[in-house]
């Protein structure tokens, strides 16, 4: 009887004991919450009583702390580029009006006709400028929202590469650049959104038209799984870095050399790249800047 009472006892002192250990448990884990909620502290949830739901407890609580984290590490970085962003967008609007307003002064100012007529056909090319940046960012808000779904056909890359080189024609002409162009013998196929396949290659040939330092090479090839459009131009004084970024929208390239800005056409390329599926990276090398565009091909016809 006595040995009965003695266990009962024995029972009745651990459960309380350990009733008390994991309440106090609970109250350090409340309070280290408190204090990371208050942000009087980032440390994560540390525990001393080794107990199986206690530690699973923890173990989950931590993981929802890193994902705070990160989350706010996203958030920080996010803010910084869309204040980036908004800076370069000010810049890029802000010159051609500057401009448009000048000319359109001196237009006013001046007694010459053909001094005025300059001073408006200036006036009208920074407009239409400006019109283009305007079109561009609404573009791209459209390509990038969730409900905007591209087309998936089957397409000849080669014809469509050789329709945008020959509407380019006249400012290859403008500029005197002969572009070396490098087509397959055989028609090169792939499941694709024509019109987005069309505005990625007319993107990257304006790019280098506008940038190039001189040669401007285009090449279209094949494997058995994949399809790559380069296009290449010379571009001495740009780094690896410069290049990593031209994808961000109106990044401002080589800024002490040029002060020009990449402006959204590489982004519009990016965001139609995701959308079906493909990849563009661009690689400094040599001189030489090389834009290369790849998708999963399709069998030879």
């Amino acid at each position: 009887m006595l040995n009965i009472f003695l266990i009962v006892t024995f029972i009745a002192v651990f459960s309380f004991t350990r009733f008390v250990m994991l309440k106090k448990e609970v109250k350090k884990i409340n309070h280290q919450l408190k204090d990371y909620t208050q942000q009087k502290t980032n440390k994560k949830i540390d525990i001393s009583l080794m107990e199986r739901n206690i530690e699973d407890l923890a173990t989950e609580v931590n993981r929802l702390i890193d994902l705070h984290v990160i989350e706010k590490q996203e958030r920080i970085r996010f803010e910084r580029e869309l204040k980036q962003a908004i800076a370069n967008i000010s810049h890029d609007l802000r010159t051609p009006l500057t401009s448009i307003l000048g000319y359109i002064q001196m237009a006013e100012s001046t007694i010459v006709t053909e001094e005025r007529q300059e001073y408006i056909s200036i006036a009208k090319t920074r407009a239409k400028r400006l019109e283009r940046l305007l079109l561009d960012f609404f573009e791209l808000s459209v390509i990038e929202s969730t409900d905007y779904q591209l087309k998936s056909e089957k397409i000849n890359m080669k014809n469509v590469t050789i329709e945008v080189l020959m509407s380019f024609y006249d400012q290859f002409n403008d500029k005197s650049y002969e572009p070396i162009i490098h087509m397959p013998e055989n028609d090169v196929y792939l499941n694709a959104d024509e019109s987005a396949i069309t505005r990625v290659i007319e993107n990257l040939i304006s790019n280098a038209i506008a940038h190039a330092d001189g040669n401007i090479i285009i090449f279209l090839e094949q494997t058995d799984s994949t399809v790559r459009l380069i296009v290449k131009n010379d571009a001495h004084e740009l780094t690896q870095t410069e290049v990593e970024h031209f994808f961000d929208r109106f990044y401002m390239a080589d800024q002490s050399r040029s002060g020009k800005s990449t402006g959204l056409g590489l982004s519009i390329v990016k965001s139609f790249m995701l959308k079906m599926n493909g990849k563009i990276t661009g690689v400094v090398k040599d001189g030489q800047l090389s834009m290369i565009c790849e998708w999963n091909s399709l069998e030879h016809d």
